[in-house]
């Protein structure tokens, strides 16, 4: 929290390539997975379990999308305790509806879920609605600008968070923490670009972010507590010539949290950077920039400023590029200094990019970090491999380093059914200040979809789990869970 953000896109980019593969939360029918648009009729289970992604709805009129699913799962260490106190059983009915329309000059969607839940876990039983969730996206495009509003809330156990999708819908480390309670996620956004065909671009984006987390979830874990972050960035981009562009950009970050010392900290960015092209294939991308971060506490004010800055070299080849990259950035710890090179390919079945480097933190530590993406297709098969490992600074201010790695693998048995494999492995260590614990988190999950008919899906496998965490109390703890699922997701048009 804190930390400058507002480096340049080409690193920003490159340096943040996320898993997107993680294992799913819920069931494996949900709105946006395969959705045939043609007509009424559900997409096949086999083709849901490959994560295949929803084509966007055909142009013109109203569209809705609804998908139901009734999982059960079996978990004997459903808790993740160190000592298992019995069998969890759970059914989950989730529901998803969507309500979307695409025109020629906007894009509008609007998901809702639900699950009706129905548990039996040791020291307590769950029975009524649960996981409400509101997703908004809005897009209007104008002759020579665009709008864009996004949203979201949800109010959801955490009991029944996995933190790698979270990790994932959140762009960010939130920690692999253990603990129960609630938590309650409100984000919104909106992104303006004018002059898109001038030489002449303006952009604004405003963002909004707070997670409220009740009684139980603070009592259960003192690294949980209530945080609210608004920000707004300004960017002006100017062509000055067919091979040179200029940037402008200011930022300003509040953020304010619940802890114990009554954080409130605001962090303001300014920075002017050029993009040019040095030859037809080879572009210099630099910025220099400027960064304070006030801290006030109920310890008192602390502040922290100095100049940052970034520059990257990327070369392209017939096949992909290559780039080099420098970034440095401040925060309320320090100054941040990461060095990458990378490189993108472009595979005859598949693509691959990846980047390795060092960064050295605050504390003097340098840190090697890296980041892959590889995908390969084949004739009835098809892999995916992401990984990420890099430094951040939590909520209460310790440097911490993250690995994530995420490996997926499919097998198309027939036209009907499919054969699915993913790892999901993360690890979170102290980086130097701070004491951060060691936690790391394994999940292994394999499943067998088949399609029953054209309308419904079915999908059964097993789950490991496994924890190790060196917070006091907390332990290791591993789990067993095996489930089985039916789905369907169909849409229509009024």
């Amino acid at each position: 929290m804190g930390t400058s953000s507002r480096t340049i896109a080409v690193i920003a980019a490159i340096s943040t390539i996320w898993p997107n593969a993680a294992l799913p939360q819920g069931s494996a029918g949900t709105i946006g997975t395969g959705t045939n648009v043609a007509g009424t009729t559900a997409t096949t289970g086999a083709r849901a379990a490959a994560g295949a992604t929803a084509p966007a709805p055909a142009q013109g009129g109203l569209q809705f999308d609804i998908g139901v699913s009734s999982k059960l799962t079996v978990d004997d260490n459903f808790q993740l305790k160190q000592t298992s106190t019995g069998t969890s059983t759970i059914w989950d009915n989730r529901v998803d509806l969507n309500l979307s329309s695409v025109t020629g000059v906007q894009d509008f969607s609007l998901n809702g879920s639900g699950v009706f839940r129905y548990a039996d876990i040791p020291g307590r039983s769950i029975s009524g609605f649960e996981d409400p969730t509101i997703r908004l996206r809005y897009r209007l495009d104008g002759v020579n600008s665009r709008l864009t509003l996004t949203g979201r809330y949800r109010f959801v156990d955490r009991e029944f968070l996995d933190p790698f999708q979270i990790e994932q819908e959140e762009t960010n480390f939130n920690g692999l923490y253990a603990g129960g309670g609630t938590v309650t996620f409100k984000n919104a956004a909106l992104n303006y670009v004018t002059g898109i065909n001038d030489p002449l671009t303006f952009t604004l984006d405003l963002g909004h972010d707070e997670k409220d987390y009740d009684s139980t979830a603070v009592a259960s874990n003192p690294r949980l507590f209530d945080t609210e972050s608004d920000s707004i960035d300004a960017n002006v981009s100017m062509k000055v010539s067919p091979l040179t562009s200029l940037r402008l950009s200011a930022g300003l970050t509040d953020y304010s949290a619940n802890d114990p010392n009554q954080t409130r900290r605001k962090t303001t960015d300014y920075a002017i950077g050029v993009v040019q092209d040095i030859n037809p294939v080879l572009v210099l991308d630099a910025q220099v920039g400027y960064t304070e971060v006030e801290t006030d506490t109920v310890l008192g004010t602390r502040r922290r400023d100095g100049a940052t800055g970034a520059v990257t070299l990327t070369q392209t080849l017939p096949n992909g590029s290559v780039f080099a990259a420098l970034d440095s950035a401040l925060n309320q710890n320090g100054t941040r200094t990461t060095l990458r090179f990378g490189r993108d390919l472009q595979l005859p079945l598949g693509n691959l990019r990846a980047s390795v480097g060092g960064t050295k933190t605050p504390g003097g530590d340098t840190y090697v970090v890296a980041t892959v993406a590889y995908s390969r297709q084949l004739k009835s098969s098809d892999i995916t491999v992401s990984l990420n490992r890099a430094v951040s600074t939590n909520n209460i201010n310790e440097d911490v380093l993250d690995t994530r790695l995420t490996v997926g693998y499919g097998y198309e048995i027939d036209a009907n059914s499919r054969i699915n494999l993913a790892l999901n492995w993360g690890r979170s260590e102290s980086a130097g200040i701070g004491a951060a614990p060691t936690i790391e988190r394994t999940t292994l999950r394999a499943s067998y979809s088949r399609d029953l008919t054209q309308d419904w899906a079915m999908t059964g496998g097993v789950q490991l789990r496994k924890r190790t965490d060196s917070t006091p109390g907390v332990g290791d703890a591993d789990s067993n869970s095996v489930f089985l699922s039916l789905d369907r997701t169909f849409n229509f048009r009024p």
